[in-house]
């Protein structure tokens, strides 16, 4: 009897196992049990001007028990849409930041994820390269793939970063949740993805701030100005602000009711029906606006919080920006040593096209660390593997006169090395000792025609005196 108790008690253990081995890949139970499909083969279906592939998965997100937050805020919530604009140059560099979604988001706080194409080639001339972009993220979420090519063909005046900024607003027609996060290429995750990573408890959309307008950069304080003069509202003296960068939590609703405020229409073609376009040539910027018509709302504080962010939760201080020179260099070579990865990072397009070629090896190294400790880059170390690396996140030129120099590159910014000084005291040293070597044989030659010249004059005189 004793031996058919053990026995029992082992059964209901092997059996209780069983179920939580089942249930627990998406930490959640039955919510997310059918979200993981890691092993199966993802079927990407390409028709018109739409590519689709994955299964949707519906997660939600609450309100913790025993917050205390203001009556108006939503209890529960579906997991935000991604929408993330890219075209053929950031092909590459889109399939880093894809797959770290798909690594860092296991318990999908993040939803299905919509791409926006935006370039004047069609997307079929790329199907290939995007079928094997979105192929791993496909396997935990649905991904569906847009074509706006034909609205930028149409739009002709307008360069890619104004479509682009264009799309994402427009972009909430088509976003089922209530709430977006809007990514670039650039934004890769290195680390897990929370309910909090872009949520407060209170199930608010985060606003990282960091400074009052005046005293963000002249670029991005530009763009709250003019973007406030399109909404008529006035530009706040205080507060605490982000700059106009990715990541960012925009509230659906909000979107709309901002382009109808201006008199835009929310559809994607054309796209541009009104002053939206006219606003990004005056430098204006999609998150400015939406910073600022969301801000001036009466439901603000139902819908966001502002957040100053330690460096530790800042969402883009790994992110190297086209427009920053000063101290980024020093903050990527700081965070790559850290023991916790940054939130997300990456490089803008030639972000690093001003600074040295030691300097852009440097960056480049600091973030080919920081995409093998994510987990997200296997390459071996090799000179060919890290010049690709380099051509994928940054682009532009790397160091073609980087072989033509001895400096380090810990002396970069600090002055002259000691083997730069030391090449060019034997330079100038053999520049003298040729100097000196030609003197000493004008003087032997002008000596030798000299004493020739009164060696005949005194023959001269002899032949004269015979």
């Amino acid at each position: 009897q004793r031996q058919s108790s053990w026995t029992n008690t082992m059964l209901a253990f092997t059996l209780h196992f069983c179920l939580f081995a089942l249930l627990w890949p998406c930490g959640l139970g039955d919510e997310l049990a059918h979200c993981h499909r890691a092993h199966e083969d993802v079927h990407v279906h390409h028709e018109g001007l739409e590519m689709k592939a994955g299964h949707t998965c519906n997660r939600s997100l609450h309100i913790a028990p025993g917050q205390h937050c203001p009556s108006c805020t939503r209890a529960t919530i579906q997991a935000p849409y991604v929408v993330m604009a890219t075209y053929e140059r950031d092909l590459c560099k889109a399939t880093y930041a894809l797959n770290s979604i798909a690594k860092y988001d296991k318990n999908h706080n993040l939803g299905n994820i919509i791409l926006l194409w935006v370039s004047q080639k069609p997307m079929e001339w790329y199907a290939g390269r995007i079928k094997r972009m979105i192929r791993m993220v496909a396997r935990t979420r649905h991904v569906t793939v847009k074509d706006l090519s034909p609205q930028f063909r149409a739009s002709g005046w307008l360069t890619g970063w104004e479509v682009q900024q264009a799309a994402k607003l427009k972009s909430a027609s088509i976003v089922p949740t209530e709430y977006m996060v809007v990514l670039d290429s650039k934004n890769t995750f290195g680390r897990l993805i929370t309910e909090r990573t872009f949520f407060t408890e209170c199930n608010q959309g985060i606003r990282q701030g960091h400074v009052v307008i005046k005293r963000l950069d002249y670029w991005t304080e530009n763009t709250y100005h003019q973007s406030a003069r399109l909404l008529g509202v006035p530009v706040p003296k205080g507060g605490h602000w982000p700059e106009s960068i990715t990541p960012a939590v925009w509230h659906k609703r909000t979107v709309l009711k901002m382009l109808a405020h201006i008199g835009e229409s929310h559809h994607l073609h054309p796209i541009c029906h009104g002053p939206l376009c006219k606003a990004f040539k005056n430098r204006a910027t999609e998150f400015s606006l939406y910073h600022l018509y969301a801000h001036h709302r009466a439901d603000f504080h139902c819908l966001h919080a502002v957040r100053k962010p330690s460096i530790d939760e800042d969402w883009n201080k790994g992110v190297m920006w086209l427009w920053h020179h000063h101290g980024q260099l020093v903050t990527l070579n700081h965070l790559s040593k850290r023991k916790k990865l940054p939130v997300t990072f990456g490089a803008e397009a030639e972000a690093l096209k001003r600074y040295t070629p030691w300097a852009r090896h440097r960056a480049g190294k600091h973030l080919e660390h920081l995409f093998r400790r994510a987990g997200l880059r296997t390459k071996p170390h090799t000179e060919h593997a890290f010049r690709a690396f380099y051509k994928c996140i940054v682009g532009g030129p790397l160091y073609e006169d980087i072989r033509n120099t001895t400096e380090s590159p810990e002396t970069v910014g600090r002055g002259p090395s000691v083997d730069t000084l030391r090449r060019v005291y034997l330079q100038a040293s053999g520049a003298l000792v040729a100097a000196g070597l030609l003197v000493a044989g004008g003087v032997i030659v002008w000596r030798a025609k000299s004493s020739r010249k009164s060696l005949d004059m005194s023959m001269v005189d002899q032949e004269e005196v015979l």
